[in-house]
């Protein structure tokens, strides 16, 4: 992993590079993968290249932020495993490798208009995983956005990098190569987008917060409520 140019920069220089911006928090998720047909993974495969993929990038992020750092580990039943070292030179810099279900539910709120014009059914049946075809719909619209003069579908917004990416040559080979590689960029695309929204933390929040008030209202604030 560390030897492939386009991923070893995301994964260790805090700094940035020419191709992404300086950062103080990097977050790798794990995608916990189970036995898939289409993809010819067994269940017992599938849970081995999960573990030994969380064990690399645990080991990575030791090397990135050094022995002068703190851990902190745990597991939880709604955000799964997490494993967090905090430099102690560098306060500000953490590393964090989460182990993610695959859920795509939360992706939904990023291009909402999109997603009710184009994945109907997901949104309105409100399922935790897009189907196979959909991800594939997801990621030609991706395509779409890349070759056309705009950089962003509502909330989802396209580097120049990842533009010339998906409008490359070495991208249609690779497609044409591996029938598997568009789903396999849309799912990772969709559970990134789940899993890193800060706004849906904040809509939760502000939930709990107003479930607790219990200061009385008069009725024309009653009537005036809106509940998100």
């Amino acid at each position: 992993m560390m030897h492939c140019e386009d991923v070893a920069p995301a994964l260790r220089e805090f700094q940035g590079c020419a191709t992404y911006y300086a950062v103080d928090h990097i977050k790798v998720i794990v995608k916990q993968l189970t036995g898939h047909t289409e993809l010819g993974l067994k269940n017992e495969a599938a849970g081995t290249l999960t573990y030994a993929t969380t064990k690399a990038m645990k080991r990575i992020r030791d090397n990135v932020i050094g022995v002068n750092s703190k851990l902190c580990e745990r597991k939880d039943k709604i955000l799964g495993s997490i494993y967090v070292r905090t430099s102690t030179v560098h306060s500000d810099r953490k590393y964090q490798v989460v182990n993610s279900t695959g859920k795509h539910t939360n992706a939904i709120l990023s291009c909402l208009s999109w997603m009710k014009q184009n994945l109907t059914d997901f949104v309105e049946s409100r399922r935790e995983i897009v189907l196979e075809n959909e991800k594939r719909i997801f990621f030609d619209a991706m395509v779409k956005l890349a070759n056309s003069n705009t950089k962003s579908m509502e909330m989802l917004q396209l580097s120049d990098t990842v533009k010339n990416k998906f409008c490359s040559q070495q991208l249609g080979d690779q497609m044409r190569q591996a029938k598997t590689l568009t789903r396999n960029i849309a799912d990772l695309v969709l559970i990134a987008i789940s899993k890193n929204q800060q706004h849906v933390k904040a809509i939760a929040a502000n939930s709990r917060q107003n479930s607790r008030l219990t200061t009385p209202q008069c009725s024309t604030e009653q009537q005036n409520d809106v509940e998100l």
